[in-house]
């Protein structure tokens, strides 16, 4: 597994997401059918997964084919421990559609998870692959963590869970970053607005409501990580973020595949569209060494603050540190 040796080096960047992640579908549909070509690819969690399989030969198409082919409560196995899931049969289905190593991969890959013993970032490049992407898709409460190295793995999303560091540390110097990571805004809804006791009991079952409590949660995981997302995304800007919003699919929204996958295709072609295409994300570099800024989207995110951007830079780049790169 080399590195490609050409002047520019693409590279495709994953989030974490859960079912949201079907998304990555999607946008890579939109960018095979514009032409691109990626050289190294990183992901955190569903990303990684996807990631990996995409670095390992597969297509968009054939993504999405093994999706639809695949019941995803095949590798539910309960467990009593640090997690609902043991993470066996997530392993096992891993195992039997990827290489051993990274090594055996056709284009370098980057996997994040959480040191939840340290707090630290992980980035695995080299050895163990399937035993890297369990670690990284360990949700916590869902899956037993991972050791690995003498390390306590966990999903990568806890600490980055659009990880553009990871890819430039494989060299890529023009980063594609997929993001569906929950919005930070969204609509709270109460019990009296969820219909009879009955209805809320199918929706449950069927993963399409959360009890209020687990809603309280994972809001609060939500607002945390896409604020620590959008820090990141400062520190560590790619030269095109697409951003997928989807607020009304959740992480557990399997049930809801074709849809993600279309708002994945609609989210990416309008970022494509709006950076002047394929080919105006690889356009070569000023004399300045910057990037020439693409047109403005049609509905830009709400502008930072010059001095909230500068704190936020120099907070998190002393809390995790510019060049640092923790591996396993």
């Amino acid at each position: 597994m080399e590195r490609a040796g050409r002047h520019i080096c693409a590279g495709l960047v994953l989030s974490g997401g859960g079912a949201r992640g079907f998304a990555h579908i999607g946008v890579l549909r939109v960018l095979e059918r514009a032409g691109a070509k990626f050289d190294v690819v990183a992901g955190t969690s569903m990303g990684a997964i996807l990631g990996a399989l995409y670095a390992s030969g597969a297509s968009a198409e054939e993504l999405y084919q093994l999706a639809t082919v695949t019941d995803w409560t095949d590798i539910v196995d309960l467990s009593l421990k640090t997690g609902l899931m043991k993470g066996d049969r997530l392993a096992g289905f891993l195992a039997e559609r990827l290489p051993a190593t990274f090594e055996e991969l056709k284009l370098p890959l980057a996997v994040v998870a959480t040191d939840i013993e340290s707090g630290e970032e992980v980035v695995m490049t080299e050895g163990d692959l399937v035993s890297a992407v369990r670690a990284s898709a360990s949700f916590p409460g869902a899956f037993e963590p991972v050791q690995i190295g003498g390390r306590t793995l966990a999903d990568g999303g806890i600490i980055n869970n659009l990880p553009i560091n990871a890819a430039g540390w494989l060299g890529a110097n023009r980063v594609i970053a997929s993001d569906v990571t929950p919005p930070r805004q969204s609509v709270y809804t109460t019990i009296e607005q969820e219909g009879s006791w009955w209805e809320r009991m199918v929706a449950t079952v069927k993963l399409e409501r959360r009890n209020p409590m687990a809603q309280m949660l994972f809001r609060a995981s939500d607002i945390q990580q896409s604020i620590l997302v959008d820090i990141n995304a400062t520190i560590h800007p790619a030269d095109l973020r697409i951003r997928i919003p989807m607020p009304k699919h959740r992480i557990e929204s399997f049930t809801s595949f074709e849809e993600i996958v279309w708002e994945g295709e609609r989210a990416a072609e309008l970022a494509l569209a709006a950076a002047g295409g394929w080919q105006g994300v690889r356009a070569e570099r000023d004399l300045g060494g910057e990037a020439a800024p693409p047109p403005a989207p049609a509905a830009a995110p709400e502008a930072v603050e010059p001095s909230a951007a500068c704190i936020a830079k120099t907070t998190l780049a002393r809390a995790i540190g510019r060049g640092g790169k923790k591996r396993a």
